[in-house]
């Protein structure tokens, strides 16, 4: 079981001046962790999978190992490019929707890049408009 020293939290908490809502969503979080046995790396993915979910931000980005992705930067786009929305993009209600679809650029309006999605996802995406800052472009 993962051992939490309470005291130690406690005041790391206040030492950082975290707000007291979030200390006690922390404090409630860590007393449910103590009931898990889990090792140490089992520990680190949790957490790694747990914070990224949370904020609703994707963590099943399907990626062949021999492609490479980069920042799409505004005036670098063409009709037909390969794009996917960051995994981080989007928060709240719109995140499990948009955050890490995949789809092809069929359009770049008012600075807009307009995708269709083609991941075979629901909801399925048609003319969705981004910003060039919230995606990154297949360049292999």
């Amino acid at each position: 079981m993962p051992e939490v020293n309470h005291e130690w939290v406690k005041k790391q908490l206040e030492a950082a001046k975290v707000k007291i809502g979030s200390g006690k969503a922390v404090l409630q979080l860590l007393s449910v962790w103590e009931n898990f046995n889990l090792s140490g790396p089992m520990s680190r993915e949790t957490i790694e999978v747990f914070s990224k979910l949370a904020l609703n931000q994707a963590i099943d980005l399907e990626e062949a190992t021999e492609e490479v992705w980069i920042a799409l930067q505004p005036g670098n786009i063409l009709v037909g490019d390969e794009v996917r929305v960051f995994p981080d993009a989007f928060e709240g209600n719109l995140g499990p929707t948009h955050n890490g679809r995949r789809g092809t650029v069929v359009a770049v309006r008012y600075g807009d890049v307009i995708f269709n999605a083609t991941d075979g996802k629901l909801p399925e995406l048609k003319g969705v408009h981004y910003s060039p800052y919230k995606l990154e472009k297949r360049i292999k």
